[in-house]
């Protein structure tokens, strides 16, 4: 349970991090690579939640697979709408890691 409990603050971190790289440095939030290893880094977080949904409560591993549709959007959206892209990522994040917590 420690070491979950250690995970669960490494990924408060890296959220924190994520977010502040999207939403104050934006030159460096919109580069492709940056943007790119952050979607990456929220795929993580949802393919967590998923997995650590138990099958018993139906309705919140649905809702953690329903995660997926906004983060998809925000990947997408990168060349299109920057803004709307970055607003649905950091939704996105933050929601994946307050379900984290929630089931820790």
């Amino acid at each position: 349970m420690e070491n979950l409990t250690t995970m669960m603050y490494v990924f408060l971190g890296i959220d924190i991090f994520s977010i502040a790289v999207l939403l104050l440095m934006k030159k460096v939030g919109s580069n492709k690579f940056v943007y790119n290893a952050i979607g990456v880094y929220m795929f993580v977080v949802c393919i967590l939640l998923f997995m650590a949904t138990p099958t018993e409560k139906f309705v919140l591993k649905v809702l953690s697979g329903v995660l997926f549709i906004p983060g998809i959007v925000a990947t997408m959206n990168r060349e299109k709408n920057f803004e709307l892209g970055r607003i649905l990522m950091i939704v996105t994040i933050v929601l994946g890691t307050a379900g984290l917590f929630l089931l820790g």
